[in-house]
């Protein structure tokens, strides 16, 4: 039960600018407990609550229209350092997506007048994107308070002195920007058909609370209710967009005891159930995870990854039904052919990685990777797996190409390792001669999965720098990442 008088004393402090730190340490309370605080004071989850515009319903008038020196995305992770502060934008609603994402997203999957959807609308970042790039919008959230929110957010003039010194106000072209509560796994207002873009970013699972006391909220719901729920998402998605066109979906994954929760992979492959294809997979990078004192000496100590990344998924509906989960049904499996060509240099004295990310070029990815696992899960008893395989003593760590033969490795893993000990394997995506993307780490999961022998520990992303430097003729991303699939036997 929360205690009224605290919570007021909680918000009085926030507004006066304490850190949660400091409150947590003066009323001796965690994060959540401030964060059900404010969401049960304000109906709404922001970091700063004095800076809640009032709804007067007057316009705001905005400095800049775009971010400085913005270009488009062209490889498959991104990294957004910087929030983001044009327009009305900020960070202050707990669980928003950086406005670059949304920004990347139109303008790459839809052109000016096209109506663009986003279900999980929140303060109304995708909604100011959509109004700045000259786009219909519809967005719905479940919130009512986080709709005023946007209401405010998107009620915005710019001025500009013209060449004779006088000052006029931007005319935005004729767009309808149409904001309302609403419930995303039931969109029955929305014709079959009629969306041309869907730009959304989830709640995870009972993970950031962004309401009080509502049953229908997602971000309440536990991990294998949430995925029940989120494939109601996914189908009325598929119903409502044209064919030929694209839903987005930013996602990351949990923790919880120590192992990851691959809520992401289990999210795609709801809307790959629904018939989605997937068209691409982003990584974004996360920077907002602490790697130094604290943090770095506790991920080495309790031996766990900082979660670093969310996957950013765009699917595609298929025009032609003999696609329809093209990217489940054909393998096209790759090859790590430039395995062969590195030679393992064993170092003792490697920085241990403390993030779900490892960043390396493309001459020391592999060696760097190598080192970092064993280092990490190894005493010196590790084995690389390989067709030939045929090593008596069983393993602490077991590192595996992903290759043609996974069955084979899947069938004798357990004869090669010590009880509890760890699986590594390196894998990527690949896309496919359709130019969809059939995602091996999805593959693997949802294979292992279903074994009882193992436990999924970690999700490793390798960003690999200047690998395949792309062209801006080309309407692909990039792939310029792999993946560790960690997990550890029972």
């Amino acid at each position: 039960m929360l205690d009224g008088n605290l919570e007021k004393n909680i918000l009085e402090d926030k507004i006066k600018g304490l850190s949660n730190q400091e409150i947590g340490i003066k009323y001796n309370v965690n994060l959540k407990f401030i964060e059900k605080s404010i969401v049960r004071n304000l109906g709404i989850n922001v970091s700063n609550p004095i800076n809640i515009a009032p709804n007067t319903g007057s316009t705001k008038i905005i400095k800049k229209l775009s971010p400085k020196d913005f270009n488009l995305e062209q490889n498959t992770v991104w990294s957004f350092k910087s929030r983001g502060t044009w327009a009305t934008h900020n960070g202050n609603y707990r669980g928003n997506w950086s406005p670059y994402i949304p920004r990347n997203i139109i303008l790459r999957y839809s052109k000016e007048q096209d109506l663009v959807l986003d279900y999980f609308c929140g303060s109304g970042t995708t909604a100011v994107e959509a109004k700045l790039l000259n786009r219909n919008f519809i967005g719905i959230d479940i919130n009512e308070n986080a709709i005023k929110l946007a209401q405010e957010n998107i009620n915005f003039n710019f001025l500009f002195k013209t060449a004779i010194g006088t000052t006029k106000s931007l005319e935005f072209s004729e767009i309808s920007v149409d904001l309302k509560i609403g419930d995303a796994r039931d969109l029955h207002f929305i014709n079959d058909n009629s969306i041309d873009l869907i730009c959304s970013h989830p709640p995870y699972a009972n993970i950031v609370q962004y309401t009080h006391n509502n049953n229908d909220d997602l971000s309440n719901y536990e991990v294998n209710d949430f995925i029940n729920e989120i494939e109601k998402v996914a189908a009325e998605s598929y119903r409502i967009l044209r064919d030929g066109k694209y839903c987005s979906i930013l996602i990351g994954d949990m923790r919880k005891n120590k192992n990851v929760i691959p809520l992401g992979f289990w999210t795609i492959e709801k809307y790959l159930k629904a018939g989605f294809i997937l068209k691409e997979l982003i990584i974004k990078r996360q920077h907002n995870c602490k790697t130094t004192g604290f943090w770095y000496t506790n991920s080495i100590k309790y031996n766990f990854l900082l979660l670093a990344h969310e996957y950013l998924a765009v699917f595609e509906k298929p025009k032609n039904n003999t696609l329809k989960n093209i990217s489940s049904e054909k393998t096209n499996l790759l090859l790590y052919n430039e395995i062969n060509k590195i030679e393992f240099i064993k170092n003792d004295n490697i920085q241990q990685e403390s993030t779900t990310v490892w960043i390396s070029d493309k001459e020391n990815w592999l060696n760097n990777t190598l080192n970092n696992l064993i280092k990490r899960y190894s005493k010196n008893n590790y084995s690389i797996y390989n067709n030939n395989y045929n090593r008596k003593k069983r393993s602490d760590l077991l590192i595996y190409f992903y290759d043609k033969n996974f069955n084979d490795f899947n069938n004798n893993f357990d004869n090669y390792l010590e009880k509890e000990g760890i699986i590594a394997i390196i894998c990527g995506d690949n896309r496919l001669d359709n130019n969809t993307i059939y995602s091996i780490p999805i593959h693997i999961e949802k294979y292992f999965n279903k074994n009882e022998k193992l436990k999924i520990k970690e999700i490793v992303v390798i960003q690999i720098k200047d690998l395949n430097n792309p062209t801006k003729e080309n309407r692909n991303f990039n792939i310029n990442h792999k993946y560790i699939m960690i997990y550890k036997l029972a």
